[in-house]
């Protein structure tokens, strides 16, 4: 299933496309059933991973020549719509590149590959390779408020810091907002006191009744 001609096996947007009509059928259905829905959905980017392993990457990316095929290929092959098929591309090559997938990985070694780093649906792998898994939310929460740095791909395809981009929010957002974490700390601290309290209160209760039954 690899590529080291840069062609890709119709066999793999067939796939995809078996994937795909299976994930539409679980929609609305119960948990259970989305589940179904991820396990085929990682299926089938074990296949797209998997037929792609043998492509030697151009600075983090296909060749334009296979990026172009495999586009194509999951418009017209897979029948998917234009977002799916960039998602598809963008987070198979990104698995590549994050994931390490050695050459001539067969799809069940990339779907273990996956799985064994906690993988088991397209927006975790999204994540995964854009790297925002490993943000800390605080640290989420603090660029929200305040701005955060862009990104950019270096030569090897790798994000490195780019440049500063400012929220929306000024002096007076980030005062106000300090007022109100002041404002609920307390308020968590009290309800954290009063709870401690009333545990307290509830065993001295508990010892006296206990006191009292032994005494009889």
């Amino acid at each position: 299933m690899n590529a080291p001609s840069n062609v890709i096996d119709h066999t793999v947007f067939a796939g995809i496309a078996t994937a795909e009509k299976a994930i539409e059928g679980h929609k609305g259905e119960a948990k259970v059933s989305v589940a179904s829905a991820n396990d085929q959905k990682i299926g089938a980017y074990s296949l797209l991973i998997a037929s792609l392993s043998g492509v030697k990457l151009v600075k983090g990316n296909l060749p334009r020549a296979v990026s172009k095929q495999v586009y194509n290929g999951l418009l017209q092959d897979a029948g998917v719509k234009e977002a799916t098929a960039k998602r598809y591309l963008e987070n198979s090559v990104g698995a590549i590149r994050v994931l390490e997938i050695p050459t001539q990985a067969t799809p069940s070694l990339v779907k273990d590959i996956l799985l064994a780093e906690n993988i088991d649906s397209e927006n975790k792998l999204a994540k995964r390779v854009s790297g925002e898994d490993e943000k800390d939310p605080m640290r989420v929460m603090a660029e929200t408020l305040v701005g955060k740095f862009t990104s950019r791909k270096d030569e090897s395809g790798q994000r490195v810091q780019g440049v500063f981009k400012p929220s929306k929010f000024e002096q007076d957002d980030w005062d106000r907002f300090e007022d109100h974490l002041r404002e609920l700390k307390a308020a968590r601290v009290a309800a954290s006191d009063a709870a401690a309290q009333a545990e307290a209160d509830e065993k001295r209760a508990n010892d006296l009744a206990n006191e009292v039954f032994n005494s009889l």
